[in-house]
C-alpha cells in the first residue's frame, strides 16, 4: 500500500482544529484598518459560536452581529476562522461604545469577545546601564549606519565569549578595576617584569602604564555594573601578562607567548618594533620558536591565537611587512580604520594584513571608549584610546566570540574565517583587487572590515581545514643588479605539480619570500611578488626614511593576497630602485620562495565560500545545530605554584636573618654564662657574704678591668 507524507504526518500529529488548517480570505468589501479610527479602546475581537443553524456563512453572520451592535465589521482576524475585528464608527460617543459591549455580551452567536487595549511590548535590543556604553560607537553606531562591528545580534543570541580566555600581553592590567575584576583570570596571568603572578601595572613618571588595562577593557569589560563601558566579549575572561614595563629580552618574549597556553586561548599584542619608517625587526630566534610552538601545542593542540597590531607608522611611510610579528604566518595581523571606514594617518598598510577594525581617526573623529586604570590621574574610564593598539583587542574579542560557538577552531581556521567573512566597502583609496579564488584584498584594509555577525555565523558551520603543508624552493642565487625606477628587475621560479606532489598542496594561504639585498640605502628598493594567477603584492614598500646601508639579510616578506589560489605555476619577483643621484647600484644577492597552504582543492575553496554565505541568515546560530569537535591533545594541566623565585628569595632572606639572630643570641648567652662562672670562682674564698648583704650583677663593665662589676651592698 502506498504510504504518503500526509499519512505519516497524520499519524504523528494530534487532531488539529480545522481553523488552523483552513485558509480563509477576509470578508469582501472590508479591509484591515488603514486609518486611526479602529484603535485600541474602540475595537473588539469577537469569536462567533460554532453552530450555524440558519445555514448562513460565517462572514454574513459576522456582518449581522456587527450591525446589531452598532459596529463595523473589519473582517476576519488573520487566518483565525470565526474570529473577527469589530470597530466603532470614528465619531461614536462613549455611551454608544458601552452599549455595543452589552449587545456583544448578550448575543447568542458570540462565543467570546474582548475590547482591545494597547499591549506593552519592548524591542529586545541590548541595553546596558554602563554610562559610557552609548558612546561606544564601534559597538553600535547610531550616527553612521554600518560603521560598527555588528556585534549586538550575536549578543542577543547569548554569544558573549563565554568559556574563552583572552590574555593581554602588555604593561599589565589593573584587575581590581570595577570593569575588569568580574572577568579577571588569575590562572592565565603573570608578571614577567617583576617575576610574580600579579600583573598589576606599576605607576611611572610618565603615567602611561595604562595601555594594557585599556586593551583589557575593550575585550571583556563587565556589563551592567553602572561603570564605564562594555567589552566586545563581555562574557569572556581576561588575563594579563606584564612584560613591557622594563627591558625586554628574547627569552622573556618567548615565555610570554607560551605562558599558561592551556588556560589562555587568545593572545592580544598591541605592540611591536619602532614605527619610525626605517626599522626592520621582529621576533628573534626564541620568540619565533615560541610562536610556532604556541600554534602547535596551545589550546590542547588547536593552537594559540596570536592577534597583533599592524603598527602606527603610517605618517612615516612605514609598512607592516617590515614588522616580523605582523608578517608571521602564525599571527592575525589587524589594521585600523576610522569611524568613516577610512585609513587614518597613522595606520600602516601591507600585503600580510588580514583585516581591519575600528579605532581613532583624524581631527574631530571619535576614538575608542573603554576602561582605564584609576592610578595616578586615571579615572577608570577613557574616551581616548587610539591607534592600532585599540584595533587589535577588538579583533581578539571577536575571536573569543567565534571560539564560544566552535571551541575547536584551529589557529588556521580563524585566519580562514576572517578571509572568508571580512567585508569589502567603498573606499577610493583602498585599491581592492580580487584574486582568482574570489577573495578581495587591499594593502590598506586586508580582506576588509571584521564583522562579528559574519565571523560567528561562519564559525558555527565551519569544518576544520586540512593540515598545513609547505613548499620551499632552493636558495636562488642571483647577484642581479636592481634597475632604477621605472625599470624593474624580474626573477622567476616555476613551481610544478611534481614539486607539490610530496606535500599534496593544492591551494595557497600565505606566500613568503626570504631575500638578501645589498644596497647603500635600502629604503629605496621596492619589491613586488606576482603569483601565478597574476595577483600582485607589494611585499617590500619603498620607504624614503630608511637610509640604512646594510640592505636586507635573509629578511622574510609575506603576503595573503593569493589566498585560496592554486599553488602551481610561475612566481615572479620584481625589484625596482628609487635611487637618486650617484648612489651605488643595489644588488639582489639571493632569494627563496616559501609557500604555505593545504590539500584543499580549488573547488572545495569555492564550496566553502557558498557554505559560509548560506549561514549568514543566522539560522544555524538560532538552532541547536552543532558540528562535532575532536577532543584535542591530552596535555597535562600546567602546575600553578604561588611560590615564585622572588617570593622564595624573600623567604630565604628572612630565614637567613632569623638564623643569624638566633646564633647571635645563643653566642651572647653562652659568653655571659662563661664569664659569670669565672668571676664566681675568683670571689670564692676571699670573703664570706654577710647576712643581709645583697649580691648585684651589673651589666656594665668596670672601666679598669673591663669585667662585669659585682658589688656588695651592706644594709644600714
Amino acid at each position: 500500500m502506498a504510504f504518503s507524507l500526509s499519512h505519516f504526518l497524520a499519524l504523528l500529529l494530534p487532531p488539529i482544529p480545522l481553523l488552523l488548517l483552513t485558509t480563509v480570505k477576509p470578508h469582501p468589501g472590508f479591509g484591515w484598518p488603514e486609518s486611526g479610527a479602529c484603535v485600541p479602546g474602540r475595537s473588539w475581537a469577537v469569536r462567533l459560536g460554532a453552530s450555524d443553524e440558519d445555514g448562513r456563512r460565517l462572514d454574513d453572520l459576522a456582518e449581522a452581529v456587527a450591525q446589531e451592535a452598532g459596529l463595523q465589521n473589519w473582517g476576519q482576524i488573520g487566518q483565525l476562522e470565526g474570529h473577527y475585528l469589530f470597530c466603532y464608527a470614528p465619531h461614536g460617543q462613549p455611551e454608544e461604545i458601552s452599549a455595543a459591549a452589552k449587545v456583544l455580551a448578550a448575543h447568542p452567536d458570540v462565543a467570546w469577545h474582548s475590547q482591545e487595549q494597547p499591549l506593552r511590548r519592548a524591542k529586545r535590543s541590548m541595553e546596558f546601564n554602563d554610562p559610557r556604553y552609548p558612546k561606544q560607537w564601534h559597538l553600535h553606531n547610531e550616527v553612521r549606519a554600518g560603521m560598527d562591528i555588528n556585534v549586538t545580534g550575536v549578543w542577543e543570541r547569548n554569544v558573549t565569549g563565554s568559556g574563552v580566555t583572552v590574555v593581554v600581553v602588555d604593561d599589565g592590567i589593573q584587575h581590581t578595576l570595577q570593569d575588569i575584576q568580574p572577568n579577571y583570570s588569575p590562572e592565565g596571568s603573570y608578571d614577567l617584569n617583576s617575576n610574580d603572578p600579579d600583573p598589576m601595572p606599576h605607576p611611572d613618571s610618565r603615567g602611561d602604564n595604562h595601555h594594557g588595562t585599556r586593551c583589557a577593557g575593550e575585550i571583556a569589560a563587565a556589563p551592567n555594573n553602572s561603570f564605564c563601558a562594555v567589552g566586545v566579549a563581555y562574557g569572556s575572561r581576561v588575563a594579563g601578562i606584564r612584560v613591557l614595563d622594563g627591558p625586554l629580552t628574547d627569552s622573556m618574549e618567548a615565555v610570554a607567548f607560551n605562558k599558561h597556553y592551556q588556560v589562555n586561548d587568545v593572545y592580544s599584542c598591541s605592540w611591536g618594533p619602532e614605527d619610525d619608517g626605517r626599522t626592520v625587526d621582529g621576533p628573534h630566534p626564541l620568540g619565533k620558536v615560541a610562536l610556532q610552538h604556541g600554534v602547535i601545542a596551545g589550546r590542547r593542540g588547536f593552537g594559540s591565537i596570536f592577534v597583533v597590531a599592524s603598527g602606527n607608522g603610517g605618517q612615516n611611510e612605514d609598512d607592516c611587512n617590515y614588522d616580523g610579528y605582523a608578517n608571521s604566518i602564525y599571527t592575525v595581523t589587524i589594521g585600523a580604520v576610522d569611524e568613516n571606514g577610512r585609513k587614518p594617518f597613522y595606520a600602516e598598510k601591507c600585503a600580510s594584513m588580514l583585516a581591519v577594525t575600528f579605532s581613532s581617526g583624524d581631527g574631530l573623529l571619535r576614538s575608542i571608549v573603554t576602561s582605564d586604570w584609576s592610578m595616578q590621574q586615571g579615572t577608570g574610564c577613557t574616551e581616548g584610546h587610539t591607534g592600532t593598539s585599540a584595533a587589535a583587542p577588538l579583533a581578539a574579542g571577536m575571536v573569543a566570540l567565534m571560539l564560544q560557538v566552535r571551541p575547536c577552531l584551529t589557529w588556521r581556521d580563524v585566519q580562514h574565517i576572517i578571509a572568508y567573512t571580512a567585508t569589502k566597502y567603498e573606499d577610493k583609496e583602498a585599491d581592492w583587487m580580487a584574486n582568482s579564488a574570489g577573495f578581495r584584498h587591499s594593502h590598506l584594509h586586508g580582506f576588509g572590515l571584521l564583522n562579528a555577525w559574519r565571523l560567528v555565523n561562519a564559525a558555527k558551520v565551519w569544518e576544520s581545514v586540512p593540515f598545513l603543508v609547505s613548499y620551499q624552493s632552493p636558495v636562488l642565487r642571483e647577484e642581479r643588479t636592481i634597475h632604477a625606477h621605472p625599470l624593474v628587475s624580474t626573477v622567476t621560479w616555476n613551481v610544478t605539480a611534481a614539486d607539490l606532489l610530496e606535500s599534496g598542496m593544492q591551494t595557497l594561504e600565505h606566500v613568503s619570500v626570504a631575500v638578501t639585498v645589498s644596497h647603500p640605502r635600502r629604503g629605496n628598493v621596492e619589491i613586488t611578488l606576482i603569483c601565478p594567477s597574476g595577483m600582485t603584492s607589494v611585499i617590500g614598500a619603498h620607504r624614503s626614511m630608511d637610509v640604512d646601508p646594510s640592505g636586507y639579510n635573509d629578511w622574510t616578506f609575506s603576503t595573503v593576497r593569493c589566498w585560496g589560489e592554486r599553488a602551481e605555476g610561475v612566481y615572479s619577483l620584481q625589484l625596482t630602485d628609487y635611487r637618486q643621484g650617484a648612489l651605488n647600484i643595489g644588488v639582489l644577492n639571493q632569494w627563496k620562495l616559501i609557500l604555505y597552504g593545504s590539500s584543499m582543492s580549488f573547488d572545495e575553496v569555492k564550496a566553502r565560500q557558498r557554505v559560509v554565505e548560506d549561514a549568514m541568515g543566522g539560522q544555524y546560530l538560532n538552532s541547536s545545530f552543532s558540528l562535532p569537535c575532536p577532543p584535542g591533545l591530552d596535555i597535562p594541566p600546567e602546575s600553578f605554584s604561588p611560590l615564585t623565585s622572588n617570593i622564595l628569595k624573600s623567604l630565604l632572606l628572612l630565614g637567613c636573618l632569623a638564623l643569624f639572630a638566633s646564633l647571635y643570641y645563643m653566642l651572647e648567652v653562652t659568653l655571659f654564662h662563661v664569664d659569670s662562672r669565672g668571676l664566681c670562682r675568683r670571689r670564692r674564698g676571699h670573703s664570706n657574704i654577710e647576712e643581709g648583704d645583697e649580691l648585684e650583677v651589673g651589666s656594665m663593665l668596670a672601666p679598669e678591668d673591663k669585667e662585669p662589676i659585682m658589688g656588695r651592698h651592706s644594709s644600714t
